[in-house]
């Protein structure tokens, strides 16, 4: 058996340089980095971990003080950002819901006398007794009355 002796080249990485220079110049829409903000902020993140790790698309020198400056701005007096933050927010506390109706279920089986009232009337197995019951009125008019 003949063994080649001739040593493999190492294949050289894939640049892709769009501006020539070697690096990447790749525009990120800014609604795209405005949502990703707000889910890592709904993520319950720190503003101040996600301004920095979004410091590249934040600020244009890539500064952490004027990202996490951006970011602040953005959270105090941009109302539609509070607004997208809430939604992204009530989206991932939907998506656990599953979950959250299982620890309901696990709580109920264990004993707990609210988990399992409020399971079943989840169920609609169980009416409250708080719901208001409606009043009937029957009126009979021009109807001779017995003797």
């Amino acid at each position: 058996m003949a063994s080649n002796s001739v040593a493999r080249v190492q294949k050289a990485p894939i640049q892709v340089s769009p501006d020539g220079k070697g690096g990447l110049d790749v525009q990120i829409d800014p609604n795209m980095v405005r949502l990703n903000a707000a889910r890592l902020l709904a993520a319950g993140f720190p503003m101040r971990k996600v301004a920095i790790s979004m410091k590249e698309h934040l600020s244009p020198t890539a500064n952490e003080a004027s990202a996490v400056a951006k970011l602040r701005k953005w959270m105090y007096y941009d109302s539609t950002f509070r607004d997208l933050i809430y939604e992204q927010a009530v989206l991932r506390l939907d998506l656990n819901s599953p979950d959250i109706l299982d620890g309901v279920r696990r709580s109920a089986r264990r004993g707990r006398v609210d988990a399992a009232r409020f399971a079943l009337e989840l169920t609609g197995r169980h009416v409250k007794e708080e719901s208001q019951v409606t009043q009937v009125n029957v009126v009979l008019n021009n109807i001779p009355r017995p003797e």
